[in-house]
């Protein structure tokens, strides 16, 4: 086997430093939050989003919600070979036998693929611009149409097909997805990531008044991600 270049075992994908370019890190936002790191081409991130929605809901009173995009593999660049499909793959399995999330294996039937994460991030990143409020829901279909449905990523007719079905609107957001500017705005989120000090994912954080307290490095389901919470705020 190939050295894993994603190391995704053990309920997170690591990720390499990010070459910033001399890009800062988004803006820091006041109040406290439930921070979460994630991408939306990182399977265990797949597989911690019901989990996350439903710590989410339960404490929406109490905290903001905010994502943030890690950049696990910004411009791909890896060999569609056996041997990195069948790494994939076995990620995959992982993912799914921890979460039972639902994955489409006919993926890996592709004759070619560059697995390049920065453009699905990218793309969440404009809908965070576009209309806010929907910025969490398109990033968990973009995620479900990836692995469930093998829908390609890369292709503008998929996420035509996403504005669509969250009343988004696609020709803004087609403007804005291949403009220069939102191909470095994505990278703040990238900078801002490893700020935090986060180099894998999923990663869940907590920001209470001016400290921060990691509540999930790494898969956790529900029940484990709350136990922790409910300990940080005791």
């Amino acid at each position: 086997m190939i050295e894993d270049p994603m190391n995704c075992e053990d309920g997170a994908c690591e990720v390499p430093a990010v070459e910033s370019k001399e890009i800062a890190a988004a803006p820091e936002k006041n109040g406290d939050r439930l921070i979460y790191v994630g991408d939306p081409m990182c399977s265990w991130c797949w597989g911690i989003t019901n989990h996350l929605e439903k710590l989410k809901l339960e404490y929406a009173n109490q905290f903001d919600f905010e994502l943030i995009l890690g950049g696990l593999r910004p411009g791909g660049g890896e060999e569609w070979t056996e041997d990195f499909r069948a790494m994939i793959r076995s990620h995959w399995e992982h993912v799914q036998e921890a979460s039972g999330q639902p994955f489409d294996y006919s993926f890996f039937d592709r004759e070619q693929f560059n697995y390049d994460t920065e453009p699905s991030a990218r793309a969440v990143r404009v809908i965070r611009d576009v209309d806010a409020s929907k910025e969490w829901e398109f990033y968990k279909r973009l995620q479900q149409a990836f692995y469930a449905e093998n829908k390609d990523v890369h292709d503008l007719e998929t996420y035509k097909k996403l504005c669509e079905e969250l009343d988004l609107n696609y020709s803004t957001f087609e403007s804005l997805f291949l403009s220069q500017g939102y191909k470095q705005l994505v990278y703040q989120d990238f900078a801002k990531a490893q700020q935090l000090g986060v180099r894998g994912f999923p990663a869940v954080v907590l920001k209470k008044g001016e400290e921060y307290f990691a509540v999930s490095m790494g898969y956790s389901d529900y029940d484990k991600m709350k136990a922790t919470l409910k300990s940080i705020l005791a």
